[in-house]
């Protein structure tokens, strides 16, 4: 608990979304449910685009096109490419204080 706490307290990432996305950035070993909920996403590139967010500042993430940084249209969101490009997962997230909260892995259902 005390590292938990340590490694908060030096990251721009202060709260998770859901226990799933959390235990990928902490580098957790996922139960057989987890892993099977993340599907085709590759969870080393998640890990590694979860430490650049926490890493990360507003303009930092402005000069990485590959990450697809952008805000959630109608929401107090943003959001990132949580594998690449094609893939349907991104990494959403809310911005307090140049702090992130809620940050959480999300799929991108399409909807057509």
């Amino acid at each position: 608990m005390k590292i938990r706490q340590s490694v908060y307290s030096l990251s721009v990432i202060r709260s998770f979304a859901d226990t799933t996305t959390e235990k990928l950035f902490l580098g957790e070993t996922l139960s057989r449910k987890e892993s099977s909920k993340l599907g085709t996403l590759n969870p080393i590139r998640a890990y590694e685009r979860l430490n650049i967010l926490n890493e990360s500042d507003e303009k930092s993430l402005l000069l990485l096109p590959a990450l697809y940084y952008h805000k959630l249209r109608g929401t107090s969101k943003y959001s990132i490419d949580a594998d690449s490009r094609k893939s349907p997962w991104r990494i959403t997230f809310q911005w307090e204080n140049a702090e992130m909260k809620n940050v959480e892995l999300v799929r991108i259902e399409d909807t057509h």
